[in-house]
């Protein structure tokens, strides 16, 4: 099983780790379910786990491309690619 292993990292990073080798895999024709690997929030902001929280919130506004499904385990959940995800355009900083 192909496995994506985001721990120690913030979101902006796990998430543009997540999408070139969930891409990458399925450019490659890989076949079934992605293992993602995320934690179930050592990091928390405000009591939330911050990457479990915000990397299932965009898989669930991504449910065109991908399929997800949650595991027992809270710090897992199992991806199944449809199509290509597109990188995220980076936000413009206000100026003062």
């Amino acid at each position: 099983m192909f496995e994506i292993d985001l721990h120690n990292m913030n979101f902006d990073t796990a998430l543009k780790i997540f999408i070139q080798k969930y891409n990458n895999f399925y450019k490659q024709g890989g076949k079934g379910e992605v293992r993602v690997i995320h934690g179930y929030g050592a990091g928390v902001l405000d009591r939330n786990p911050v990457i479990c929280t915000k990397i299932r919130e965009y898989f669930s506004r991504n449910r065109e491309n991908l399929r997800y499904r949650l595991d027992m385990n809270p710090g897992v959940t199992y991806v199944t690619p449809l199509k290509l995800l597109s990188v995220p355009k980076k936000k413009k900083k206000g100026r003062f």
